[in-house]
Order: C-alpha cells, then structure tokens, then sequence
C-alpha cells in the first residue's frame, strides 16, 4: 500500500501546485482592484472631507437656535443664541460658529440650565438640562436664525 501511495501523492502535487498559482493570481487581481478602489475612493473623500468634516463638527456643537422673545431682542443687539452640547467649551463654540457662519465672534457666554422638577399627578419627573451660549457678533453683522421660524 505504501508504493500506491506514493503514487498518489506524485499526481496529486501538480494539482495542488496549480491550485496555488491560480489562488496567488486571484489575490493579486484583487490586490490590483483594491488599489483602484483605494485610489477612487482617497479622491473622493477628499472631496467630501471639505463639506462633511466642517458641517458634523459644527452641527454637533451648535445644536439648535434659541426661538423666544428675549432672543429675538438680544438679536437686535447683536447677540445669538443656540442650544449646545453638554461637553461644548467656549473654543469649540466659536470654532462650529466660525465654520457654520464665516463669522468670528467677539465674545461668546456658556450658561448651564438646570432641568425643572416637574409633576404629572402622582408622578414626579424632571426635565432635561441644557446648555446655552449666547455669542457676541462684530457690530455691523446679522445673522437671521429666525427666517422661516
């Protein structure tokens, strides 16, 4: 049985080594199109880098105006309100407003709101807290937060 065997394996080896030529040009075909792809796709998020990266830095910031009646007389004077991100500092603030609006703020004030306890009935609840900043814009800008509103 061990001469038939060894026949065997002498048949079978030039399979296998067909077999592993045609597995090692199929990778290198595929290798060849992913290189293509990663090119197409390094031109094309470069180009989506420029309008993405600043609207999700911003838009995560700035999260939504403030729409009242004081707001609307502070804007009068100047001053813009929006809803901001819990971890939004005074530099991040300025920066997504920058970006967002092609204005440089002068001056810009974080305000933490405490949620209100509230009651329905029996139940006791509590409202979110939120964070405010309210940004100081060079005299002679407007920006219009309330079109539309």
């Amino acid at each position: 049985m061990s001469i038939l065997n060894r026949f065997k394996k002498k048949t079978e080896a030039p399979e296998k080594a067909s077999v592993a030529t045609r597995l090692a040009e199929k990778d290198a075909a595929a290798a060849k199109k992913t290189v293509k792809k990663a090119a197409s796709n390094k031109e094309k998020t470069t180009q989506k880098k420029s309008i993405t990266s600043v609207s999700k830095l911003a838009t995560s910031t700035l999260l939504a105006p403030v729409v009242s009646e004081k707001t609307a007389k502070l804007s009068d004077e100047g001053v813009v309100s929006f809803f901001v991100a819990p971890g939004a500092n005074r530099v991040a603030v300025r920066q997504a407003f920058r970006e967002l609006y092609k204005i440089t703020p002068v001056k810009v004030n974080i305000i933490n709101v405490r949620g209100k306890a509230v009651r329905f009935g029996r139940v006791q609840g509590k409202r979110n807290n939120m964070k405010k900043a309210h940004i100081f814009l060079p005299k002679g800008t407007r920006v219009d937060i309330f079109e539309g509103v």
